[in-house]
């Protein structure tokens, strides 16, 4: 990435990175796979393409890639001189989020994220299933679309579900009242999963062989009618598809999860940012390990929330809110021509290219370093690199993640 021609390029300059795809079964394929579109290559053929990691997370850390001594692990990289690289206010040792690009081609498992006291005594307690004990608040950036399962239904929502579902309203009111809230629902059946699985699968199997039967199923139907025939019938994720809020995201839309938000993606290619951490607690649609008992503790009743994300424009860049110390992300969009420029920087920054063509400008003598950025290039500038320019050689759009 330096200029060659000048040394004092090489004094403090852009990184390129090499990052991490992850293969989970969920993640797109073949000629779907957007993971090998955008970073230019081939798929192999069956092989999901579920997640790019970039960042510093031990499973599956990044390298800087054009360092004269070979490769180097950021994490590595930044901990040598973590006020030069890092931040130059000296408050941060290790970089505080990871950052990704997730495609997903069928749903994920149903889960939440524990808040940073919940995650130390998970992995306390549990060290096996959570061996990471940080917290893991996210922010999912649309690309093109994102369907996804997000937060609970509102009390309303839950009392019409009970008279339109009745295979739902004999499994929770065994124990209630005539009038059921959505929590007092949920602990019913959390409380059934514990003690009596085999209720679990009845209830399931009547809802099934009632939807096959029905000429008009709406979506959540057709997802339970999905789902059921991937995960079985004692799948408690099944009854908690008609539980949660159906969202659909276009480009450039967000939704913000905070520890305790109930969600599953179901399809669709976005941007992840969060805390640096992999914590998940799952409740269902997964063969993965699932743990109801410690979900209902972590759970955020909130039902009928909206957990979409603002933004707020200043010329090219759009900030997209999150209230956490550990990131800010933002999108940068340039039409051919056109440039920003970022100045006073006192933190590292993380960049990835989704489109077009850059050329970033710096230092030097006259500013004179020059290196292109393409689609699929992340790279990082560090903190002692306070000014630069970028030029936008094609219509462009980036996305960047700064420390606050």
């Amino acid at each position: 990435m330096p200029n060659e021609k000048n040394t004092d390029c090489q004094s403090s300059r852009p990184f390129r990175l090499e990052n991490t795809i992850q293969n989970y079964a969920w993640g797109t394929r073949d000629q779907e796979a957007y993971i090998t579109k955008l970073l230019g290559i081939i798929p192999e053929s069956g092989q999901p393409y579920a997640e790019l990691w970039m960042g510093v997370h031990p499973n599956a850390p990044s390298s800087i890639v054009d360092l004269e001594e070979g490769p180097l692990s950021l994490a590595k990289w930044i901990s040598e001189r973590p006020q030069e690289r890092l931040s130059k206010d000296g408050n941060q040792s290790a970089l505080p989020y990871l950052f990704k690009v997730l495609s997903a081609g069928e749903a994920l498992s149903i889960q939440a994220h524990p808040n940073k006291r919940q995650a130390e005594s998970l992995h306390q307690l549990d060290p096996e299933h959570y061996p990471d004990n940080n917290h893991k608040p996210e922010i999912a950036i649309a690309i093109d679309h994102l369907d996804a399962l997000v937060g609970f239904i509102s009390d309303q929502e839950f009392s019409a579900l009970l008279e339109t579902c009745p295979e739902f309203r004999s499994l929770i009111n065994r124990n209630s009242g005539p009038t059921v809230t959505l929590k007092e629902g949920l602990q019913e059946l959390f409380h059934i999963e514990e003690h009596d699985r085999k209720l679990i699968a009845r209830t399931t199997n009547h809802i099934q062989q009632r939807l096959s039967q029905k000429s008009n199923p709406d979506e959540a139907e057709i997802l339970f009618l999905d789902q059921f025939e991937k995960h079985g019938a004692e799948d408690l994720g099944l009854l908690f598809i008609f539980l949660l809020n159906r969202v659909e995201l276009g480009p450039g839309e967000a939704v913000f999860l905070a520890p305790g938000v109930p969600h599953a993606y179901l399809k669709g290619n976005i941007i992840e940012c969060m805390a640096n951490s992999d914590n998940v607690v799952r409740l269902g649609l997964t063969s993965k390990f699932c743990d109801a008992k410690a979900l209902q503790d972590i759970l955020v009743y909130d039902g009928g929330s909206d957990f979409r994300v603002t933004q707020s424009r200043q010329g090219h860049l759009s900030e997209y809110a999150s209230p956490v110390s550990e990131f800010r992300i933002k999108a940068l969009v340039l039409a051919e021509g056109q440039s920003e420029l970022f100045t006073s920087r006192t933190s590292l920054t993380m960049f990835l290219v989704v489109e077009g063509e850059l050329s970033l400008h710096w230092g030097g003598e006259n500013n004179s370093c020059t290196c292109i950025l393409k689609q699929g290039h992340s790279f990082i500038t560090p903190a002692s690199l306070s000014e630069f320019d970028m030029l936008a050689r094609l219509d462009s759009k980036l996305y960047l993640v700064e420390i606050p």
